[in-house]
């Protein structure tokens, strides 16, 4: 029998959609019926390379530059393992579904979010911080309802709230025109990975749950994003994105 994965510090809502594609996994099919082939041999070669930034984190001492730029190399690895499968999947620019959906976000990858905002100009980083605080309000109310509070920096906090968020349906403070995002290339993990299998109807507000498409090396990919929080960062709490932008 083989040893159950690690799944400390992932968000639990990552594996709700069934099971996940193993290496060497046979084709799928989506929603079109059409095949999906996976890329495995890149798929190996990502878990290999994930095994050695995990590796270099454990070895080092603090260091939250070294941090992001490790969180840079695997946001690569899983768009280019995005690219690599989106012509079988559903999603398109524009869609934004998943951009109203509470995103489970680890303290590095905020590191990179108030990095972008501190590079803004001050007039677009005010409009964007007016919507993170109108967000943050609508949390706190939310988060009060239940017993006792929800703490939004625990994925227990995130699983108690994050229903009745999505009932709001608000977008992203960062979701910009077009349906577009406008800190793509800063934009969590989570929001990389998002892709869907089924029918793009079921990502409308009450309907589906959409069938994501799920591989271990998205599943490495936030579990070393995790433990590189804790040892770098020194914070291994998670919260929705507005909620990093602002003092609680």
């Amino acid at each position: 029998m083989s040893e159950a994965p690690d799944r400390r510090g992932i968000d639990p809502r990552f594996f709700e959609e069934g099971p996940t594609l193993e290496i060497g996994h046979p084709v799928f099919m989506n929603y079109r019926r059409e095949e999906v082939h996976p890329p495995f041999e890149m798929m190996e070669e990502m878990i290999s390379r994930l095994e050695s930034i995990e590796a270099e984190g454990k070895s080092l001492p603090e260091n939250p530059e070294w941090a992001r730029k490790a969180l840079r190399s695997i946001y690569e690895m899983v768009d280019q393992l995005g690219e690599a499968i989106a012509p079988g999947m559903s999603c398109e620019a524009g869609c934004a579904a998943c951009c109203r959906v509470m995103v489970s976000t680890s303290s590095v990858e905020a590191a990179l979010i108030g990095d972008r905002l501190s590079s803004e100009p001050p007039d677009r980083r005010e409009k964007w911080m007016e919507l993170v605080r109108s967000r943050n309000a609508r949390l706190s109310e939310l988060s009060g309802r239940t017993d006792p509070p929800a703490d939004l920096s625990t994925f227990e906090g995130l699983l108690a709230t994050c229903e009745d968020w999505e009932k709001e349906n608000l977008p992203c403070p960062f979701l910009g025109e077009g349906n577009l995002c406008s800190i793509y290339e800063d934009r969590p993990l989570l929001c990389r990975v998002c892709w869907v299998l089924t029918d793009p109807e079921d990502c409308s507000p009450g309907a589906g749950p959409p069938v994501k498409f799920r591989t271990k090396v998205f599943e490495k990919a936030y579990f070393v994003v995790s433990d590189i929080s804790v040892r770098h960062m020194k914070n291994g709490s998670v919260s929705p994105i507005p909620w990093w932008l602002e003092p609680h």
